[in-house]
């Protein structure tokens, strides 16, 4: 199955600034088969961003994983200037025009002074591919910690795993991921003038890829990255 794939942290729909973007428009750019999504936002009272964009663009198939359930925007230090009296759900994201077999989830543990509590990572099956959607701790300290727990919670499946997302880890360490290689090179944030590459895809046994790359800047304060999987 040729599948392509694009992961993006939404950054709550703000730019680097904190003014809102159209995640709309950043998803209909990207327009690939599966879109997995950090930092989605869903203000009370409302659906969320990645909800709203994967029905006005094309993807039948949704679901969110929230890690903060019921918080102010302003609490979770997304970006100086963010609305303090909006309270919503902060987590993770995927949207599919590939039809899935299952959605489950993997708690991938807590951070010391990380404002989101316990982590989790989204777990997609497709058929013949897994696809791991992960927005790791900014507490560099304990990130490797965590990426260990997701790698454990995945080894009871010898599916082919494809793990995308915003890992807040530099290229050097993601190679942590014993079993998986990083397949797209170059930096993501932030996005205005890019000093780091935090989002990356980390292809399993099995798992082959072509045309990965960063891509442009559609708003949020992180590049995406895509690639095809073959």
């Amino acid at each position: 199955m040729v599948l392509s794939l694009a992961s993006l942290n939404l950054h709550c729909g703000l730019d680097h600034r904190g003014a809102p973007y159209s995640v709309k428009a950043a998803v209909a750019a990207l327009d690939t088969d599966v879109i997995v999504v950090q930092e989605n936002w869903r203000a009370r009272g409302t659906e969320s961003l990645a909800a709203s964009a994967a029905a006005d663009c094309g993807y039948p198939c949704f679901a969110e994983l929230d890690m903060v359930p019921d918080a102010p925007l302003a609490d979770l230090d997304v970006v100086d200037g963010a609305a303090p009296d909006e309270v919503g759900a902060w987590g993770l994201a995927v949207m599919s025009r590939v039809p899935w077999v299952s959605t489950t989830a993997i708690g991938i543990g807590t951070a010391p002074g990380d404002v989101v509590g316990a982590r989790s990572a989204q777990v997609i099956e497709l058929p013949g591919l897994r696809v791991v959607n992960v927005h790791l701790t900014h507490r560099l300290l304990h990130g490797p910690a965590q990426l260990r727990r997701l790698l454990a919670g995945l080894r009871s499946s010898r599916v082919p795993t494809l793990i995308a997302g915003d890992l807040n880890m530099c290229r050097p360490t993601v190679y942590l991921a014993r079993g998986y290689r990083p397949a797209v090179r170059g930096r993501t944030w932030p996005a205005q003038r890019p000093v780091a590459q935090l989002d990356h895809v980390l292809l399993g046994a099995g798992v082959m890829a072509t045309g990965a790359e960063v891509g442009p800047n559609l708003g949020s304060d992180h590049l995406p990255v895509r690639l095809t999987i073959q």
